[in-house]
This record gives C-alpha cells, sequence and structure tokens, in this order.
C-alpha cells in the first residue's frame, strides 16, 4: 500500500476511534445469523499460527468460491507474509478480515489499558497492512467475555464481539477425523461457525467439509455480507 495513503488512513483511523462510546456496547456477544432461512452460514478462521493453513483457507476462497471471515491475531506473521494474496480477496469482499487482538491474552484477565492495546493494535495492523477497518466486528480471545470487555472494546468502535454457535475445533488437539464429525453437526443455514488456522488440516479432511456445505446447498458468507455494510 502507498505509505502516504496509509499514513492517511491511519491517522483518520485514530480520530475516529475515539466517537465510539460505551453506550453503544451490547451486553452479550452474537451468536448466530441474522437470517437463518438463507442457506448461508459464516465459516470464520481464527488466530493465524500455521502459514500452510492459512494459504489452504484462501484455496478454498480462489477455487471453492467460499466465502470466510479471518479473524486475525496480527502478532502472527501469516498475515503479512501472505497480504498480497490476501488483499485482491478481501477487496473483492471473498473474504472480511476481524480483529482477534493483537497477541491472544486473556482480556478478562487483562487490565484496562492492555485490553485497549490489544484491540487497537490488531486494528492498526489491519489498516496498515490491508487498508481495512474491521470495525465493527471482533472475537474475544478463547471466547471469554465480560461486561467490561465488551465496553472497552465498544469505545474503540467494535461494537460486535462474535462468538460462534459450532466449532471444527482446533486440529493440533483433534484426533484424526473428528473435525468431519464436528462439521457434520454444526454446519447449517444460519450458524456461525468457528475454525482455526493453527495447524493444517489434510486434503480429505477440507474436502469433506466442502461436500457436507454442497450436499446441504449452503453457501459460507462473510459476516459483513450476512449483517449488512451498515451494521454496527
Amino acid at each position: 500500500m502507498d505509505i502516504n495513503r496509509k499514513g492517511f488512513l491511519l491517522a483518520a483511523s485514530a480520530a475516529l476511534l475515539t466517537q465510539a462510546g460505551p453506550s453503544q456496547a451490547r451486553t452479550k456477544p452474537i451468536y448466530y445469523l441474522p437470517n437463518p432461512n438463507l442457506k448461508t452460514f459464516a465459516w470464520t478462521i481464527d488466530d493465524g499460527v500455521s502459514n500452510g493453513a492459512v494459504l489452504s483457507y484462501l484455496n478454498i476462497v480462489e477455487k471453492y468460491g467460499q466465502h470466510l471471515t479471518f479473524f486475525v491475531t496480527s502478532c502472527y506473521p501469516t498475515w503479512k507474509q501472505n497480504a498480497k494474496r490476501i488483499q485482491p480477496l478481501v477487496d473483492a469482499g471473498k473474504i472480511q478480515l476481524a480483529n482477534h487482538t493483537l497477541s491472544h491474552r486473556d482480556l478478562t484477565k487483562s487490565s484496562d489499558a492492555v485490553v485497549r492495546n490489544q484491540i487497537l493494535e490488531c486494528h492498526k495492523f489491519l489498516l496498515g497492512e490491508f487498508g481495512y477497518d474491521a470495525r465493527p466486528f471482533f472475537r474475544p480471545t478463547y471466547g471469554y467475555w465480560n461486561p467490561r470487555v465488551l465496553n472497552l472494546a465498544a469505545e474503540l468502535g467494535y461494537t460486535a464481539p462474535m462468538m460462534w454457535m459450532g466449532t471444527l475445533g482446533d486440529k493440533a488437539s483433534l484426533p484424526e477425523g473428528q473435525t468431519l464429525q464436528l462439521a457434520d453437526e454444526w454446519i447449517h443455514s444460519g450458524r456461525i461457525v468457528i475454525d482455526h488456522a493453527n495447524s493444517l488440516k489434510s486434503a480429505s479432511e477440507l474436502n469433506g467439509i466442502l461436500k457436507i456445505i454442497r450436499s446441504r446447498e449452503l453457501r459460507s458468507v462473510t459476516l459483513r455480507e450476512a449483517f449488512g455494510k451498515d451494521f454496527r
């Protein structure tokens, strides 16, 4: 991205971050898409430890037309390493980037200053690297949240804390084959499904997930597609 444009975006964002207030905070996170009858679900990918895993999900977007939301933990180098491949998919609306903090700290056990820094540094990374304002979507790390965390996030414009109603697990801790059992259980219309880019799923597992999606005549959409561009 052009350096002057990057500087302008960062400055503009810093000013805008002061506009949201605690009164805009939700009292609890969001678990479902707004309309369960559209034959859509949201396949959301957290973290980004594994470069191979990130690349495999990019392939799913490019080759199979599934739209994904990446909840980026910005300390992981995979995002910067793959920025040139990610950028056109973001620009085309096929990938959404969302805030999953700087370094995956447990926000409920962190001070107010640390919570703000964790969210703000990820925000600045996404804006500076991709020109992308991720607000209002963020996901509390580990799924841990309390009213204080939601209020602090809302002060920074992150008023849509996204949880999930279905999981594909974290491959590093799953026995072989369990991923497809989880996919069969949880991939249904209207669901927000969590996945992780921390270790590489096998080709057979990814193909199995895609087969389940096709058999149910579903398609994965980004959260922004599901909730609308004006959602706050």
